[in-house]
């Protein structure tokens, strides 16, 4: 692996000039609007009711016409019809099906590895010994990663979470050159392995700040951020230069006004919303939830010429992101089941902390009762803390994050 260098470009896509890939784009969007009329009941409704000839929607700049699909629409339109609302536009056999906060099923078939591209840009190579820290527990983090260092050539130890010494353990004894998953949990890691041979660092699903990073990179070559959902799969990522995330070559992503689904130029926030082109399980105009803009600046010295995203900046609506997974208002309300409280998002040395102040005397029975039924909900552990009763504001939120990011 000594001397690769990280200029490399993934394949001949990536240096597109914006006219080629618009035309590319062009083209399978007009092939999947007819796929989907052909073979989804749901699509088929939707552009239908939002008054639609798919044979005139000849374009991505066509697109916008159809309205954004969002993760309450979908959940909504599965419990209706389950298990998928009938959205899906191909045989279910062959598939893997992963749930994910919502709750909303994903089929999901094998991508041929669409975070390869995200692990080449953050300089993994075949040779590289991976350790995924990713969840392999029904959602399809765990999976999705694995399947991108495989297709680069990469060798995979699929630790997933929650056995940190063990975890920790393998980082040390093995000569362990990549590393997937959150940048907290590499942190915890670090801290337990003195010696370690790691050189890049990929990470996501959480915030990862420039004093986070630095921090890292006393003891890794290079720590490059991935930015992807569990609905569409890899959307994003840094190169070497570390200047804004390269969107991928394979999913339309637009940047849109969340109250009207409008695209917005660069430079400006608004909602990642994304086209995804599975003959399987097609997303047209798919609302992420997730706040960012496009970078105005054209390319960048890495030769990828690929919009770039500046991350992510926040949320659209109640839910905040903690440990990598979603958390929303109902996950707190549900299990409380009619106590009074409010679920608290903290962060305490680089970690995401998680309190429930649940106000009057709180048997040990019942708290762990709540503590089981959002653990079950929200696919987290939670802390349970007695207030006094009354304590709470009477227009106390159910979900509040009272996370400082320019201290971590």
């Amino acid at each position: 692996m000594a001397g690769l260098s990280t200029t490399e470009l993934f394949d001949e896509l990536e240096r597109r000039s914006p006219v080629a890939r618009s035309a590319g784009f062009d083209g399978r969007v007009r092939e999947i609007v007819a796929h989907v009329q052909a073979s989804s009941p749901a699509w088929r409704t939707r552009m239908a009711e939002a008054g639609i000839d798919p044979a005139t929607v000849r374009c991505a700049a066509d697109l916008p016409r159809i309205p954004v699909l969002s993760k309450a629409a979908l959940h909504e339109a599965q419990v209706a019809e389950p298990p998928f609302g009938g959205f899906l536009a191909g045989d279910i056999a062959g598939l893997r099906l992963f749930m994910s906060p919502g709750p909303i099923y994903e089929p999901v078939a094998d991508d041929g590895g669409g975070f390869a591209r995200g692990f080449f840009a953050a300089g993994l190579r075949r040779g590289d010994l991976v350790l995924n820290t990713f969840s392999y527990h029904l959602t399809p983090g765990g999976y999705a990663l694995e399947a991108g260092a495989l297709a680069l050539g990469a060798t995979v130890i699929p630790a997933g979470v929650g056995n940190t010494e063990l975890a920790a353990g393998l980082l040390a004894a093995l000569p362990v050159t990549g590393y997937a998953g959150l940048p907290s949990y590499l942190a915890t890691l670090l801290g337990k392995a003195p010696e370690v041979t790691l050189r890049r660092a990929v990470v996501g699903a959480e915030k990862l700040t420039e004093v986070a990073r630095s921090r890292l990179e006393e003891r890794v070559e290079t720590v490059r951020q991935l930015y992807g959902t569990a609905d569409v799969g890899y959307l994003a990522g840094e190169c070497r230069e570390a200047n804004g995330l390269h969107v991928t070559e394979d999913k339309l992503v637009t940047i849109c006004e969340p109250s009207t689904g409008e695209p917005l130029p660069p430079g400006k926030t608004g909602e990642v919303v994304v086209t995804t082109f599975s003959p399987t399980w097609p997303l047209l105009r798919f609302g992420t939830g997730d706040l960012s803009a496009v970078i105005p600046e054209d390319g960048c010295p890495c030769g990828r010429t690929s919009p770039r995203l500046v991350g992510v900046l926040g949320r659209v609506g109640p839910g905040v992101k903690v440990r990598g997974m979603f958390v929303y208002d109902h996950h707190a309300t549900a299990a409380l089941e009619g106590r009074r409280g409010r679920l608290v998002v903290g962060r305490t040395d680089g970690q995401d902390t998680l309190t429930f102040e649940v106000e009057g005397d709180v048997p040990a029975g019942e708290a762990a009762a709540i503590a089981e039924r959002f653990r079950a909900a929200a696919k987290l552990r939670v802390e349970i803390v007695p207030a006094p009763a009354g304590s709470l504001p009477a227009d106390t939120p159910p979900l509040v994050d009272s996370r400082r990011w320019d201290e971590s």
